[in-house]
């Protein structure tokens, strides 16, 4: 399954107009997406709030959506609001809390940013290295301790369907559910074509303890969709062993008459712990683009060469 990764929504890397906003979701209704992620996070709560202007003309029953908790918003001036990689977005400043009492909070306000009344999937965000460096094992006790207890209270009153991680941390995600019960992951950039460190320990883990795994940021933030001109490696400036190796994959896409990012898309879907691909999506071309790139044929042999590369 492909879902629809609602963070350029938050105004992610540019801004977004509303109009342009809602034809994506109308354009991914139209091609039968109707999986959407979302976090409060993204746009300091634009994504969502844009995602509920879509939800009120559909039918609860007709889509799913996810998003997380860790974080909940307070007003802030707009001249002091740090937006780092949003270029736009609410003007609410993002409070990072794993307690009960702050999930609960964020959990009640983004079901009114959503326009709806309970949510499918709820994720505890971030809670990596990636994110918190030195801090990461104070929010893992807390998120433990809180976020955890909250999301079982809520999924026991059927307020949640399924709880999980939002994670861009192979490693915690591996600790996270070897300590607890979790419905499902999502990991960000960790098993791609570029990066596999979720390969030889979380997904088979996930997998023993049939916790579902929906993959983001399969693109790694950009170049494996758009190439080494003009993108991103986890946000950042691309590093040239990462450089290199594109090429490689390149070269053997080349060979294969394969487009890079059907390579990248279904890479991931080739694992049999893998349910869904999370895509962000700012063009509507890129709707039918990316569904075209999931189904385009590629040949065992390419994945048999593709493996020796690494």
């Amino acid at each position: 399954m492909i879902g629809f990764g609602a963070a350029p929504l938050g105004d992610l890397f540019q801004n977004l107009s509303e109009k342009k906003a809602q034809e994506l979701l109308q354009q991914a209704q139209s091609h039968n997406i109707t999986f959407y992620d979302t976090s409060p996070f993204y746009g300091y709560g634009l994504s969502e709030k844009r995602l509920g202007e879509h939800f009120k003309n559909l039918e609860r029953d007709s889509f799913i959506v996810s998003t997380k908790v860790g974080r909940y918003l307070i007003p802030e001036d707009p001249a002091k609001i740090d937006r780092g990689i949003f270029k736009g977005g609410l003007n609410y400043k993002p409070i990072i809390d794993y307690s009960y009492d702050g999930v609960m909070r964020s959990f009640e306000q983004s079901l009114k940013r959503l326009n709806v009344d309970h949510l499918d999937i709820c994720l505890i965000h971030d809670v990596d290295r990636f994110t918190h460096g030195d801090q990461t094992e104070q929010y893992f006790k807390e998120a433990l301790k809180g976020a955890y207890v909250a999301l079982q209270r809520l999924k026991d009153q059927k307020l949640v369907k399924a709880i999980g991680l939002g994670l861009n941390d192979a490693d915690m995600a591996s600790r996270f559910i070897e300590t607890k019960s979790f419905d499902c992951v999502l990991l960000a950039g960790r098993y791609t074509l570029l990066d596999q460190s979720a390969a030889n320990t979380f997904l088979d883990l996930a997998q023993n303890r049939e916790v579902g795994i929906i993959l983001g940021g399969v693109f790694n933030s950009g170049i494996l969709a758009k190439g080494t001109i003009g993108s991103s490696y986890f946000y950042q400036s691309i590093p040239k062993k990462i450089k290199k190796k594109y090429a490689m994959i390149k070269d053997l896409c080349v060979k294969y008459k394969v487009p890079v990012p059907a390579a990248a898309i279904q890479f991931c879907l080739r694992h049999p712990a893998v349910t869904s691909v999370i895509l962000g999506m700012d063009e509507t071309a890129q709707i039918k683009e990316n569904i075209a790139y999931s189904n385009h044929p590629i040949a065992d042999d390419f994945w048999e060469e593709f493996r020796k590369l690494n």
